[in-house]
């Protein structure tokens, strides 16, 4: 009976029989190699190996049109700035993106639109008046109003403020004013003399004050200027650090989906 049975046996189930550590082994080599044959494709797709396209140039075109150009191309697009207003660019342009136009990136990159803001920041117009000119003038400079501009009229008092317009009409301080109006400081021009020695002021002494006034005018803005810069960049920073835990997130959700395709599929197998 028993030498029936060897004799139907074929020879593979003889050499599993007689040499299974070996047939073991060879099995195991078998199902290593088919494993990483189907990982390098698994990558091939997920990092869309071989699959480059070349980046549309998108700059100086509206957001709409430009979203439009990248949907097409079937690249993604993320907005990394829309709060900063160029006066010579149109609300809602493209000012830069990243990677640059006409290079060429896989199709899993995310192209990054630098948008210009849809309105100038608006800003309360600070007390002036009284001041010495060219402390006003850096004042408004500091706070970022790029149009101002001073003229003088007669008066007592030489380089004081005695009034300040927008876009040529009469504003009063604490009123929101956009960083683009133009402003009119006029301060007087102490052509006009007081009789009364008591009320004359040495010119001297006015242009000392001035003088101070503005070097003081000038370091708050120069401090101020660095505090915006350090607030930027520590913005910048924290938008990158935000980013990047978003794309580790998708990443995760990416590998999390293929392993439970790879268990589904595990039990159909079963």
């Amino acid at each position: 009976m028993s030498n029936n049975h060897n004799k139907n046996m074929n020879g593979f189930d003889r050499f599993r029989d007689r040499h299974p550590i070996l047939f073991n082994s060879v099995l195991m080599v078998a199902t290593l190699i088919a494993l990483g044959y189907i990982a390098l494709l698994f990558i091939d797709v997920f990092t869309s190996h071989g699959q480059q396209v070349q980046v549309p140039d998108v700059r100086n075109l509206p957001l709409e049109k430009a979203i439009d150009i990248l949907d097409d191309a079937g690249l993604r697009w993320e907005i990394s700035d829309s709060t900063t207003f160029y006066e010579n660019y149109p609300p809602g342009t493209i000012i830069d993106q990243d990677p640059k136009a006409k290079s060429y990136i896989k199709k899993i990159r995310i192209i990054y639109l630098n948008v210009n803001a849809m309105h100038a920041p608006i800003i309360p117009l600070p007390k002036l008046v009284d001041l010495p000119g060219r402390q006003g003038m850096a004042t408004l400079r500091a706070m970022g109003f790029k149009h101002v501009t001073m003229d003088s009229i007669p008066s007592e008092m030489g380089g004081l403020i005695l009034q300040v317009t927008v876009d040529g009409h009469n504003v009063a301080p604490g009123k929101p004013v956009s960083v683009n109006s133009k402003i009119k400081i006029t301060v007087g021009d102490g052509s006009i003399v007081d009789l009364n020695p008591e009320q004359v002021i040495d010119p001297e002494i006015m242009d000392s004050i001035d003088e101070e006034m503005y070097q003081e005018a000038q370091k708050n803005y120069e401090e101020e200027m660095k505090a915006a810069q350090a607030r930027a960049e520590q913005e910048r920073k924290q938008q990158a650090s935000e980013e990047k835990k978003d794309q580790q997130k998708d990443k995760k959700k990416d590998q999390d989906k293929k392993s439970d395709k790879d268990k589904e599929k595990d039990k159909k197998k079963n």
